[in-house]
């Protein structure tokens, strides 16, 4: 399971963009809402334990009329 939270800004604070991926300890397979609900994993069978992967975007915008790197 995927779970994606898209980049924005509150009160002023910067939130990057970020993916989080949910998946079984014991065969790396992604854990299903429907594996979720019943607590075992159908791919190898045992009850699964949440392994999770966080991808984090982290960009800035260059300011306005600014040079950016490789132009002269």
């Amino acid at each position: 399971m995927k779970i994606l939270q898209e980049a924005q800004k509150i009160d002023g604070v910067k939130i990057c963009r970020s993916e989080t991926e949910i998946v079984c300890s014991n065969c790396q397979d992604p854990v299903s809402e429907q594996e979720q609900a019943s607590g075992t994993c159908t791919n190898c069978g045992e009850p699964w334990q949440p392994k999770q992967s966080v991808s984090v975007w982290a960009t800035s915008v260059p300011k306005a009329g600014a040079k950016t790197w490789g132009q002269l």
